[in-house]
């Protein structure tokens, strides 16, 4: 990897707010085995935090559809 690869790295390992330390011993360890940006950059994003705000908006949309169609099931019945 060069130079402008392992930033991009760093980058995207610090926006998962990892410590300083982590990050460069990952990168250490990523010269040392010689791994593909390509690799390491598709590893990392699976580390990528979900947003927890979207799974809640997610699951109350779902509640809400299921109530209605309860509901309108009841009256129809």
């Amino acid at each position: 990897m060069n130079q402008f690869e392992l930033n991009q790295i760093r980058s995207k390992l610090r926006r998962l707010d990892l410590d300083d330390q982590f990050i460069e011993r990952y990168l250490e360890k990523l010269i040392r085995n010689k791994e593909p940006f390509v690799t390491a950059s598709k590893t990392i994003d699976r580390w990528e935090k979900k947003d927890s705000g979207q799974f809640v908006l997610q699951a109350l949309a779902c509640g809400l559809i299921a109530a209605l169609a309860g509901g309108w099931f009841a009256v129809v019945q």
